[in-house]
């Protein structure tokens, strides 16, 4: 029972993020033995950045003393990598740990926020907690894609927050510079974009936007990135965001101490200069996505295109009892329901047994 006479006003009623099932979890629940296919959290099939993980096994020797506080070598190693000041990196424990402190540091109860529906359920959440007001506007195309021209028209000197997913998550898809410049052109001064490009090392694409042009502008852009995708490193949580001085400053005044562990850090600064490996992983999903996506295109389902490690399934009818019928069978997908799509489920590559599996099952089951 949660104790509703201290809980804040903002969480009466409020629903948590849920994360895909663990292994383990599934593993107990239907007495599976063997392998299981966990394709539900976007994580990296190839495991770690080498380099990640050989940093981390040094850096494990030295967990008895607190880490950097202020993480001065790894920000000054971000920043030297965008060329920008030190000052403007945030050191996060994970991109999402951004998300969360914008609410913390920049929202008043019934102040606005506007982001997309369909799209990662954290934006919104981050404006519940804060109390703030959260204004989705329908995706287009299909209710696939973001519909940029209707959040640029939504745009209004009460708009704080922009909180904008290129890819986006769970459907995969994109907008295009045109439609970002176009927005930027309308954006107030006073409102904060947050660009979360957290899929940004699988686009394939030509035609992506460039927010870095707009934060070397002296724009009000936080551009969030992660480590838990393409570099494999999901389980020690490590990210960061650059924007302006006071942006971050602002993030610094509401984050917990020492929030970057010294184990994450090192993997982080080590896995930045893994490019052999985030070229591996760029080469593989490429592969395997082109592969599902064949294997899948004569059955009645729709996926839209995608710039990520993912693909959604729209299988036109509720898909609850596709997430446990493939659980029976050892694979771990995501339901979308919670996203606004419970026809569909999100199907994150995994190795090309798994997939092999998953193509299998699937077909078989939505064939029945």
């Amino acid at each position: 029972m949660l104790p509703k006479d201290l809980l804040r006003e903002q969480l009466c009623g409020f629903k948590p993020y849920v994360a895909g099932r663990p292994i383990e979890e599934v593993r107990r629940e239907y007495g599976l033995e063997g392998r299981i296919a966990k394709l539900a959290s976007n994580e990296n099939p190839l495991g770690t950045s080498p380099k990640a993980m050989e940093a981390m096994c040094e850096a494990v020797k030295g967990v008895y003393l607190y880490p950097d506080d202020n993480a001065y070598y790894f920000r000054n190693k971000v920043a030297a990598r965008y060329g920008v000041e030190w000052e403007q990196v945030y050191a996060a424990a994970g991109s999402v740990e951004v998300i969360e402190l914008c609410g913390q540091a920049f929202l008043n109860p019934g102040d606005v926020v506007l982001t997309s529906e369909r799209t990662f359920a954290m934006y919104q959440l981050a404006a519940m907690k804060a109390g703030a007001r959260c204004v989705q506007i329908p995706m287009i195309d299909g209710g696939y894609r973001y519909d940029m021209a209707g959040i640029t028209a939504a745009l209004n000197e009460k708009t704080k927050i922009v909180f904008l997913a290129n890819p986006t998550n769970p459907t995969g898809t994109w907008f295009t510079s045109e439609e970002f410049d176009a927005f930027m052109e309308k954006v107030p001064e006073s409102t904060l974009v947050v660009y979360d490009c957290a899929y940004d090392e699988f686009v394939t694409t030509d035609d992506m936007p460039d927010p870095w042009k707009y934060l070397k502008a002296g724009r009000r852009i936080l551009i969030l990135k992660t480590f838990s995708k393409a570099y494999g490193l999901a389980g020690v949580r490590g990210g960061y965001a650059v924007g302006p001085k006071d942006i971050v400053a602002g993030l610094m005044l509401v984050r917990i101490p020492f929030n970057m562990n010294v184990v994450s850090m090192a993997a982080c600064m080590a896995a930045l200069d893994d490019e052999e490996f985030v070229q591996k992983s760029y080469e593989f999903t490429k592969q395997e996505l082109a592969f599902l996506i064949e294997s899948l295109k004569d059955l009645p389902v729709v996926i839209p295109p995608t710039q990520t490690n993912f693909i959604l399934i729209d299988t036109q009818k509720d898909s609850k009892w596709l997430f446990e019928e493939l659980q029976k069978k050892g694979i771990i997908v995501r339901p979308m329901g919670g996203n606004g799509l419970p026809n569909a489920i999100r199907v994150n590559v995994g190795l090309h047994e798994d997939n092999v599996h998953f193509v299998e099952v699937f077909r078989r089951l939505i064939l029945s």
